[in-house]
């Protein structure tokens, strides 16, 4: 594989019809159209010498995906790929319902994950930044090529819950101090009190996370 690659069967979703012209305007990065039996995307990443070509896989929902067996079905696939290494799921988050119902959808998810399957979740506030934020995460593991297990999900999700993707490193480990989890994040965002206690340990970050 010399490039990344996306399933033609996204096409015939309706969620999705806007990525392919996405695709299109990204940065010099060229896209190829096929078939993935598991996965809607798979990317090179980079290997030592000798060792078998890795690659990051992912697939990408909707709030309209969620709690069905189809989804979960989907997601028990991509787990048993490479031994549920190197993949993650991409998850749309600006949706009809609304902003508040997509990221119950999300909170869905990742509760639907805990303690059964171990992957990260990207979220993307619209098609069109799907290319831009899975790059960014694609980087982000490629700079440690010697460790193929993806990490604790709750963490690497943190540097996505931003209007401006990804969040600073040290932004990322304050919240990971002041906030248990995900959840925790969300109720600290959504009082006055919690986002005062945001913008004193955060400072410019913290609007970006409080505004995702």
């Amino acid at each position: 594989m010399s490039g990344p690659l996306i399933c033609r069967s996204i096409r015939g979703r309706p969620d999705w019809t806007l990525l392919f012209p996405a695709l299109l305007q990204g940065n010099g990065i060229r896209w190829k159209e096929t078939k993935l039996d598991t996965h809607d995307v798979a990317i090179p990443l980079p290997s030592s010498g000798g060792q078998p070509q890795r690659v990051l896989s992912a697939i990408l929902l909707s709030p309209s995906d969620v709690g069905k067996d189809e989804c979960r079905d989907r997601i028990q696939r991509l787990s048993r790929l490479s031994g549920g290494q190197d993949v993650a799921i991409v998850f749309l988050l600006k949706q009809e319902q609304g902003q508040a119902g997509a990221t119950a959808a999300l909170m869905t998810l990742q509760l639907d994950l805990d303690g059964e399957f171990e992957m990260p979740i990207i979220p993307v506030d619209s098609v069109q930044a799907m290319p831009t934020n899975l790059m960014a995460f694609h980087r982000q593991i490629s700079t440690s090529s010697g460790h193929r297990k993806m990490g604790n999900p709750a963490r690497i999700l943190l540097p996505y819950c931003s209007d401006r993707p990804p969040l600073s490193e040290h932004a990322v480990n304050i919240l990971t101090d002041i906030t248990p989890n995900i959840r925790g994040l969300l109720d600290t965002a959504s009082t006055p009190a919690g986002q005062m206690k945001m913008a004193e340990f955060l400072g410019d970050d913290s609007q970006s996370a409080i505004s995702f």
